[in-house]
């Protein structure tokens, strides 16, 4: 993802959690102490399903394929309704078992994993910079950032990942890169898009848990998810936190189901649902980002969008998306070739699938799920 530019947070009271809007009337919502009825076990095999068993304008969702068929970089396009795979197509060269990088989309794994690290005991999101950096590598204008700064891009340190992306990739000190930066504004003030800071966060992961971040997040994460293809970028020898996650499509898609499941997996709570409430609370207001959000708002490492209808977005440079629609009871994965994009180029393709996805994807699911939360 490329925003970059600083935006000032505006006053937001009650955090509104978006799959459980829905639901807020209803006397029997899930809890958390027990799963959803009826949610999918995402250690197994997708079911499949066609797009009129799932409610679908049949003729809107293929033209958006067809449309997709047509967009120049394209690598997969996925399609899950009610915990059923209804449509799938890949371009360019990718098929099924292609592992796709996409970039910032690691770091809503990244936050995924923090809470996990949270309910480990090991981690708080109220710890400060200090209780994992040693005190020679801050300055005293990083006393004040805590976990949950480095959450919501909020932490007040300077970044822009057109300028800063590649020279903190090749530094070989990811780490002290990022606290070389000046702190620019008081923490919790201002929304700064920061990739530095996520990969902060994924090391200290690593410190809390005592293992690598790929080793924790295939132990806690992806392996209860039968996911087992994957591959992490790196920078300095550090599992990146920030960016170069790579997994199959329908694997990206578990992780959207995953979302809708309010981190359930069958009968196993793979990520408490009290973080997923916590995570994907919309946390800072941005108004419009691009023209892929139309009202869109950050949560933990991961994009909100509180238009007709809700949704959330985890989104990567060049245009890669996991697009979590809850009240529709839908997943959408679309994702890219980014190699060789420049920023323009990057936001052309964001931009167009963003548009395709919200446009006809998500308009062909034609208003709420046939379907109660988890079918």
């Amino acid at each position: 993802m490329d925003p970059t530019s600083r935006r000032p947070l505006r006053p937001l009271g009650l955090l509104a959690v978006l799959w459980v809007v829905a639901a807020a009337a209803c006397d029997d919502a899930p809890t958390g102490s027990s799963p959803p009825d009826g949610v999918v076990d995402l250690s197994r095999p997708w079911a499949s399903s066609s797009a009129a068993a799932e409610g679908f304008d049949e003729a809107l969702l293929e033209q958006a394929f067809d449309e997709a068929a047509g967009l120049p970089n394209l690598r997969a396009l996925l399609v899950v309704r009610n915990g059923r795979m209804v449509r799938e197509a890949y371009f360019n060269e990718t098929d099924a078992a292609t592992l796709l990088d996409v970039r910032s989309v690691t770091k809503t794994v990244t936050g995924l994993l923090v809470g996990l690290a949270v309910d480990d005991g090991v981690l708080d999101v109220d710890d400060g910079l200090g209780d994992w950096f040693p005190a020679d590598s801050l300055r005293p204008a990083h006393a004040p950032i805590r976990v949950h700064h480095l959450l919501t891009m909020t932490s007040g340190m300077r970044w822009s990942d057109a300028d800063d992306f590649i020279p903190w990739y090749l530094s070989g000190r990811p780490v002290g890169y990022v606290f070389d930066l000046p702190v620019v504004a008081e923490p919790g003030e201002a929304f700064i898009y920061n990739s530095g800071t996520s990969h902060l966060l994924g090391r200290i992961v690593a410190m809390a848990t005592g293992r690598p971040l790929e080793t924790y997040a295939d132990e806690r994460l992806l392996g209860p998810l039968g996911i087992t293809a994957r591959s992490w970028q790196t920078a300095g020898g550090q599992t990146s936190g920030a960016a170069g996650f790579a997994l199959r499509a329908r694997d990206l898609a578990r992780l959207g189901q995953l979302v809708l499941q309010e981190g359930w997996s069958g009968s196993t709570e793979v990520v408490p649902a009290s973080w997923m409430e916590q995570a994907f609370a919309r946390r800072v207001e941005l108004g419009p980002v691009g023209d892929v959000l139309r009202d869109g708002g950050y949560g933990y490492q991961v994009w909100t969008e509180s238009g007709s209808p809700p949704a959330l977005v985890m989104w990567g440079f060049g245009g890669q998306f996991v697009w979590v629609v809850p009240s529709r009871e839908l997943v959408v994965v679309g994702a890219h070739h980014w190699l060789g994009a420049d920023f323009d180029r990057s936001a052309r393709q964001a931009n167009a699938l963003g548009a395709l996805i919200r446009e006809k994807v998500v308009a062909a699911a034609r208003g709420a799920s046939p379907f109660p939360s988890g079918h």
